[in-house]
């Protein structure tokens, strides 16, 4: 079964000024390196409007408790100004 999702692409800005400006993806396969090339290896978002939702929700408890100029590197703000939602089609496999 094929199925509609995301994935989020550093935007094309931001990887020609620090990557090698081929396209990146957000990724958790890395505990340090939260980027990929390889699309495979890219999160998949199933629901885009809940994953903004969580993110906004993080920044709002980071600044909670940690105040304004606090470091948010997955929160709304940093996702909305370096990456770009691209809409892929997935497979969803049924197990048995």
């Amino acid at each position: 079964m094929i199925k509609k999702a995301w994935v989020l692409r550093i935007k094309e800005s931001v990887s020609s000024e620090t990557l090698d400006g081929a396209p990146h993806y957000l990724s958790n396969s890395d505990a340090t390196n939260f980027l990929t090339k390889d699309l495979n290896q890219a999160i998949i978002i199933d629901d885009k409007s809940e994953y903004i939702e969580i993110l906004k929700i993080h920044d709002e408890k980071m600044i909670e408790e940690f105040g304004e100029h606090c470091i948010r590197n997955f929160g709304w703000e940093n996702i909305s100004k370096n990456f770009v939602f691209v809409e892929v089609e997935v497979e969803q496999r049924v197990h048995l």
